[in-house]
């Protein structure tokens, strides 16, 4: 299968966004954690009257869960350009739309920005006035180029997608394909596993304990757990990728203990409690004092959708478990290798 020079491109290009999409839900994830840090009613350092609203931290972990899904769906589009999957043209036309639209309207607030006179401090230096205007719009000089770097890619991808030898180039690698071996969702959770097992390797250097079973573990023995699902992670991720049944099993033994971990906080949500308070002591912060309603409904939308979505990948596990070999098979028989 000969892919287009431009659809290569594409892909490692979608690659790079969703990295850079990782990094900034790591970014905002911390923001999170340092503003829940400070307390509710905590003034920031040189903004005296001003508070910290208790929606302040969720929504910065709301943002992080939203890049996530945002470079979960570029990862899974990257690997269908690859494949040449017809379903892949649509969503990078989907994505080159919206990054159009946002890159155009951002770039054109951008532009009237640099032409809009802007208030400085009044603690500011007087001579330094002239300096300080510079560097405000070279930083919206700097900005207006990125979103129209944004706009210019989506528009692009627009317009080549809609090519008809690129149009031709997915049809006719959809009809040969008709019977790959390798499930598209498969694919995606393998990648996901990959993905999965460098970030756990940070986390085990991080100074921040790790939490299992209502359990809270420190120093060796978190080092050692998250080396463990690392470990984990790039051996589902290999096999998952080459369809070994045994990937296809460590994965279902994984999922499983997942679910079994989030079952136990949201049966008992005093000990998600209790190991954020341990998580605060070590850090060496105040743990901050949210209503129960509020901690309730964080409690029950994390650890409920994880174990909807780690069922959700159980069941994808399943349906297509005859695509993947055992050790002396090419295939495993039955009606569930069907697409």
């Amino acid at each position: 299968m000969k892919r287009p020079p431009g659809v290569i491109v594409s892909a490692i290009l979608l690659l790079l966004i969703a990295l850079l999409e990782l990094l900034a839900a790591l970014g905002m994830g911390l923001a999170g954690a340092v503003l829940s840090s400070r307390g509710l009613h905590t003034a920031p350092q040189g903004l005296p009257g001003q508070t910290i609203q208790p929606w302040v931290p969720a929504v910065e972990y709301a943002m992080a869960g939203f890049s996530v899904a945002l470079a979960a769906w570029g990862i899974a589009t990257m690997v269908g350009l690859f494949q040449m999957r017809r379903w892949a043209r649509y969503s990078i036309l989907v994505i080159g739309g919206g990054m159009a639209v946002i890159g155009l309207f951002s770039m054109l607030g951008m532009l009237v920005m640099l032409f809009v006179p802007m208030p400085l401090p009044q603690t500011g230096d007087p001579s330094q006035e002239a300096a300080a205007r510079m560097a405000v719009h070279m930083a919206f000089g700097v900005i207006t180029l990125l979103y129209g770097m944004v706009f210019g890619l989506g528009v692009f991808w627009l317009v080549y997608f809609n090519l008809k030898k690129v149009r031709e180039a997915f049809a006719g690698a959809a009809g040969a394909q008709a019977e790959s071996p390798r499930p598209f969702l498969i694919a995606v959770i393998a990648v996901l596993c990959l993905i999965g097992a460098p970030i756990c390797v940070a986390a085990a250097f991080l100074p921040f304990p790790a939490t299992l079973l209502g359990f809270t573990l420190h120093g060796a023995a978190k080092t050692a757990l998250y080396l463990a699902v690392a470990a984990v992670d790039c051996a589902a991720g290999v096999g998952l990728w080459r369809l070994r049944e045994w990937g296809r099993r460590l994965e279902l033994a994984f999922l499983g203990l997942g679910i079994v971990n989030c079952l136990v906080y949201l049966v008992r949500p005093s000990l998600a409690t209790r190991a954020n308070g341990e998580i605060y002591r070590t850090m060496g912060i105040t743990q901050p004092t949210l209503p129960p309603h509020f901690l309730a409904v964080v409690y029950s939308g994390t650890f409920g959708l994880s174990t909807l979505l780690m069922a959700a990948m159980i069941a994808v596990l399943y349906y297509y478990r005859g695509r993947f070999k055992g050790p002396d098979e090419t295939q495993l028989p039955g009606p569930a290798a069907a697409v």
